[in-house]
């Protein structure tokens, strides 16, 4: 075993002087093709024809020779070192060619990296325009569909709106028409029970109110009530009526005239007792009785009352200088009275003129 080992161990070593013999040589034999020198050696000074080395002139025996004759072996040697410095500066050369082409390939790559980039950047945002703008499209195509809808909507429940409306008022129309035209009748059925009816001659007959006021409206020197007969209807009432009410029954005065309602139009009325007017008729005179004032108009006698006038039956005494021409003549016990508006008169002569006073109503 240590035979072995001693063995491994000098060939180990023989191989290693080997190598380096092979070094020495390979390297020798290119300093001898870059030189120029002789076989046998190099030559500093100048070029050995041997192997010899020489200070001074040619080395043809193979000493040594460094004089300045020896250029050859100079020579030699700077070619050797333009050689390694050519070979160093080539492949520094070729380095910084590859490192130059690397990194203008680099470059190259990069800003071809940085086109593509700013390319799909732009093209993200043209995307991202368009589909903003086709989104703001698509939400006012919808706005305007939902406006358009709503006002479709609206039209149409407006449209609805109106025809109901018109149909009600329509049947708000007919049926106020209705109830007022009974509402008239009636009136006018319970006031020709109540007051009577206009006859022939003027004469107001019927009813259980009793009185006769023929020729009341004849005798009244006011313009409203110029031409006008007791029962006679109108269409409608004059301007600036003025509505009266009567134990709820409605009335209606205008120029010293009483209308009421009756079918579609108005019916002339003698003067309805407990209705307040305004004031006074113009054609009223005023008398005195039983410690009282009246205002007297061809008939009915006016009670001033609050902010108006009230017509009232006068008390007994009451001295009136005349009657209306239509009122009933009616003779008890020898005795001549007089009956207008169921009030009842009895002649007087004040003088040479004739006055009235009111009486009880000798009838009983």
């Amino acid at each position: 075993m240590k035979y072995r080992s001693l063995l491994k161990e000098i060939a180990s070593q023989i191989a290693l002087v080997f190598v380096l013999f092979f070094e020495i040589q390979s390297e020798a034999f290119a300093i001898a093709r870059g030189g120029g020198g002789g076989r046998g050696g190099c030559g500093r000074g100048g070029g050995g024809g041997g192997g010899g080395f020489s200070r001074q002139g040619a080395a043809s025996g193979g000493g040594f020779s460094s004089g300045r004759e020896s250029s050859s072996g100079a020579r030699s040697t700077q070619n050797l070192q333009s050689s390694r410095g050519g070979s160093r500066q080539l492949q520094g050369g070729s380095s910084g060619g590859q490192r130059s082409t690397s990194n203008e390939g680099q470059r190259g790559t990069t800003s071809t990296q940085n086109q593509a980039q700013r390319q799909q950047a732009q093209q993200n945002e043209i995307n991202t325009r368009q589909q903003g703008a086709t989104q703001r499209t698509t939400a006012n195509q919808q706005g305007a569909n939902s406006r358009q809808q709503s006002r479709q909507n609206y039209g149409q429940n407006t449209q609805q709106s109106r025809q109901n409306y018109g149909q009600n008022t329509q049947q708000s129309r007919q049926n106020y028409g209705q109830n007022a035209q009974q509402s008239r009748q009636n009136f006018a059925n319970n006031y020709a029970n109540t007051y009577g009816s206009a006859g022939s001659n003027g004469t107001w007959y019927g009813g259980t109110s009793t009185g006769t006021w023929g020729g009341y409206y004849a005798g009244l020197a006011t313009v409203g009530a110029a031409g006008l007969a007791m029962g006679a209807t109108v269409a409608s009432l004059p301007p600036q009526s003025t509505q009266v009410v009567v134990q709820g029954t409605p009335y209606y005065y205008s120029g010293g005239v009483y209308y009421a309602p009756q079918g579609n139009g108005y019916a002339v009325v003698p003067p309805p007792k407990g209705a307040v007017i305004p004031s006074a008729p113009e054609s009223s005179t005023t008398v005195h009785g039983a410690d009282k004032s009246f205002a007297y108009s061809n008939g009915v006698f006016y009670e001033e009352a609050g902010q108006g006038y009230e017509i009232v039956d006068p008390p007994v005494g009451v001295l009136v200088p005349s009657i209306p021409e239509g009122a009933a003549t009616v003779t008890v016990n020898g005795a001549k009275y007089f009956e207008f508006g169921g009030i009842w008169y009895r002649p007087f002569y004040s003088g040479s003129d004739v006055v009235y006073q009111t009486v009880p109503n000798p009838t009983g």
